[in-house]
C-alpha cells in the first residue's frame, strides 16, 4: 500500500497505464501470432514456453498452455526481480512487476480472434514471427520509455549493463542467444531460425521507441534557468554546465543547460523540463563514451 500511495500523483499513475498497455500489447502478440505458430519468443518467456514443453504432458489435462507459460513465466521471474530491486531501484522494479503480473494475467484471459484462426495465419511461420515481434516490439518498447520493463532477460541486461557499463543490447542479444540454441537443440532448428526473425524484428521496433544507449548528452535552452536548475537537482543528480548564449533571431539573452544522464533518467528529465518550461528547446544526443566522474546510481 505504501508503494501505490507513493504513485498516487497523475504522472506516475499515467505510468502505470502505459507499463499495463505496453505489458498487454506484448502478451497479446505472443498470444495471437508466437504461440499459435508453435514458435518461441525470446527472454523469460521464451524460457517458460521451453520449460512448460517438458511439463505439459503431465499438466494439459488441468492447465491450458497459456495459462501454464504465464505462471512459470512469473514464477521464474521472482528472483529476478529481488536481484533488480537490489540493484535498479524500487521504482524500476516495481513498474516491471506489474508488467509481468499483468502480462501473466491478459497471457491466460485474452481472448483469441476467430478470424485469425479462420485464416489460418498461423500456418504462416514467417508472417507469424514478423507480427509477433512487430506487436511484442512496441509493448516492450513503450514500457522501457516509461522506465519499467518486460521483467527476466531486460532486468538482467539493464543490471549487466548498469554494473559493465557496456550498451544494453550487447547483453540482451547474449541471453536470447542462448535461447534459440536451446529451441534448436530441443525442438527444431527451423522455428529456431524463425525464433531469430522475431527476435530482430522485436529489436529493430525497441530500438525505434526506446533509445538504448546508456550515455544522451541534453543541451536545454531555457529561460528559466534557476527554476529549472533547483528543480533538476532536487529529483536528479547529475551535474549541470550553464553556457551563456544569445538568439540569433531575437538577440535575447538565453542559457543553454548542458547534461549527460543516463537512457533510463531520459524520460524523467524531459517531464520535469516541461513542466517547470513548457517553451524550453531540448536537444537529446547519443554520447560516444563519457569519460570522468559520471555517477552511476539506482533507477528510483
Amino acid at each position: 500500500m505504501k508503494t501505490l500511495i507513493k504513485y498516487r500523483d497523475n504522472k506516475k499513475l499515467i505510468n502505470i497505464l502505459i507499463t499495463l498497455a505496453g505489458s498487454t500489447m506484448y502478451s497479446l502478440g505472443i498470444k495471437w501470432f508466437i504461440i499459435p505458430a508453435k514458435l518461441k519468443t525470446g527472454g523469460f518467456t521464451g524460457i517458460a514456453q521451453i520449460f512448460y514443453g517438458f511439463i505439459e504432458p503431465y499438466v494439459s489435462n488441468f492447465m491450458s498452455y497459456d495459462l501454464g507459460v504465464g505462471i512459470l513465466w512469473f514464477l521464474v521471474n521472482i528472483p529476478v526481480f529481488y536481484l533488480g530491486f537490489q540493484s535498479l531501484g524500487r521504482r524500476f522494479t516495481f513498474l516491471s512487476f506489474l508488467a509481468v503480473l499483468n502480462g501473466m494475467i491478459t497471457l491466460a484471459i485474452l481472448p483469441f480472434p476467430g478470424i485469425l484462426a479462420e485464416e489460418g495465419l498461423h500456418n504462416d511461420l514467417l508472417l507469424s514471427a514478423i507480427l509477433g515481434g512487430t506487436i511484442t516490439g512496441v509493448g516492450v518498447g513503450i514500457t522501457l520509455k516509461v522506465g519499467a520493463s518486460t521483467g527476466g532477460m531486460d532486468i538482467i541486461s539493464q543490471y549487466l549493463s548498469y554494473k559493465k557499463d557496456r550498451p544494453f543490447g550487447h547483453y540482451s542479444f547474449i541471453l536470447n542467444g542462448i535461447i534459440i540454441l536451446i529451441v534448436g537443440l530441443f525442438d527444431s532448428w527451423i522455428y529456431a531460425f524463425y525464433t531469430i526473425i522475431n527476435l530482430f524484428i522485436s529489436t529493430l521496433v525497441i530500438d525505434k521507441i526506446h533509445t538504448r544507449h546508456n550515455k544522451l548528452t541534453l543541451l536545454i535552452v531555457t529561460d528559466k534557468k534557476d527554476e529549472l536548475i533547483e528543480t533538476l537537482h532536487k529529483r536528479i543528480y547529475r551535474g549541470i554546465t550553464i553556457i551563456p548564449s544569445i538568439g540569433a533571431y531575437s538577440r535575447q539573452e538565453k542559457t543553454i543547460l548542458m547534461m549527460v544522464i543516463s537512457s533510463f533518467e531520459l524520460y524523467n528529465v524531459i517531464s520535469i523540463i516541461k513542466e517547470v518550461d513548457d517553451k524550453a528547446f531540448t536537444n537529446v544526443f547519443k554520447s560516444q563514451a563519457v569519460y570522468g566522474n559520471f555517477f552511476k546510481h539506482r533507477l528510483d
